[in-house]
């Protein structure tokens, strides 16, 4: 954790997101910040995201199309973000970029 200001809820997410494998990270990152339901926009960040999934996953490479459906543990932990306030979807956004940064910073990518 970066941050020491979070709350209960955003803990249990970011402890959560962390036992995720990197494709479901991305995943995920992808969905928050596409979901009119989430305020957090980064269109940079996005960018950057959706590159790295493309790189590693071939479906999403093919279709460029992200569909949660298909992975329902990833659909439940969305829903939970939504249901967190703005602020609080501001750490968790600011603590999932820093964990996906960590990754990438430690396998000199």
């Amino acid at each position: 954790m970066i941050l020491k200001c979070n709350n209960e809820k955003v803990v249990n997410l970011v402890k959560y997101f962390k036992t995720l494998d990197f494709e479901d990270k991305l995943r995920l990152s992808i969905d928050m910040l596409e979901s009119y339901h989430i305020k957090v926009k980064n269109d940079k960040a996005l960018e950057i995201l959706k590159k790295l999934l493309c790189a590693i996953d071939k479906q999403y490479n093919k279709t460029k199309f992200l569909n949660l459906l298909n992975y329902k543990h990833l659909l439940m932990t969305s829903a939970q973000v939504m249901e967190l306030t703005e602020k609080e979807q501001n750490i968790f956004v600011f603590e999932i970029l820093y964990d996906i940064y960590s990754i990438l910073k430690n396998k000199n990518l």
